[in-house]
């Protein structure tokens, strides 16, 4: 191979050391063998091509290169690609208080549904929620399937008139008067037409008379506390559920 052989300036200076080296006076009298001076020539030829190392433009490339390759690999890392369209993304673990979010919303609108409703039941005229209370009540009446079904439901509607004046009549409102008088004539209304479908039936009903009863117990004891105006109202509606409450028309 060529490339083990030797330069003539190689071999001449080998040969020069070789020389020296005979005629040297010390442990090795005469000269080296063959296979040694052969070697000698060789390694003395690739240290001439190889010169004294890497030449300056190589390692200016290679450390360019690197360069570029270590900057290429932080840029990788700090912008990591986004997952594909079609995998799915890693949802997130939700804290135990944002999965019961939901039913707690639920249960305080509940509360405050039926919170509202039983301040409706309980109101009386001149407060906020009676309107709504009138309403639920107008509708509850419309939705009565029967002469005899309605008339019960405006028997109920009148006990509920006869509650709210004894209401009014310990109330220390500026317009309690005008309120009682108004629930009052509101009362007679109702009364009358719940009883008059009763009559039209022919008779008078074991409901009608209980329900006659019970009203005349609970407007009595309010004579003495209303003014003249109201006190003559509730005597004249005394007066009329007073002939139900016997056995018969």
């Amino acid at each position: 191979m060529g490339w083990w052989r030797p330069s003539r300036r190689a071999c001449g200076g080998s040969k020069a050391r070789t020389r020296g080296v005979a005629g040297h006076r010390g442990p090795f009298r005469g000269k080296r063998p063959a296979r040694t001076r052969g070697a000698v020539a060789r390694l003395t030829g690739l240290r001439a091509r190889l010169g004294d190392g890497p030449r300056p433009e190589f390692r200016e490339r290679l450390r360019a290169e690197l360069m570029r390759a270590h900057a290429a690999e932080r840029a990788a890392g700090r912008h990591a690609a986004p997952p594909a369209a079609g995998s799915p993304r890693p949802r997130p673990r939700r804290s135990p208080l944002v999965r019961l979010r939901p039913l707690l919303v639920f249960c305080v609108l509940l509360a405050g549904m039926f919170g509202t409703g039983v301040r409706t039941y309980h109101s009386v005229p001149g407060e906020v929620l009676y309107p709504l209370k009138r309403l639920a009540e107008s509708t509850v009446l419309d939705l009565a399937y029967g002469e005899e079904e309605r008339a019960k439901r405006e028997m109920v509607a009148a006990r509920q008139r006869a509650a709210e004046t004894a209401s009014l009549v310990g109330a220390s409102a500026p317009d309690s008067r005008r309120l009682i008088a108004q629930t009052l004539d509101d009362m007679e209304t109702t009364t009358r037409s719940a009883l008059s479908r009763v009559a039209r039936r022919g008779q008078t009903s074991g409901d009608a008379r209980k329900f006659a009863r019970e009203q005349h117990n609970l407007v009595e004891p309010l004579l003495p506390k209303l003014d003249q105006e109201n006190r003559d109202k509730a005597n004249q509606y005394l007066s009329y559920i007073d002939s139900f409450t016997g056995s018969g028309r």
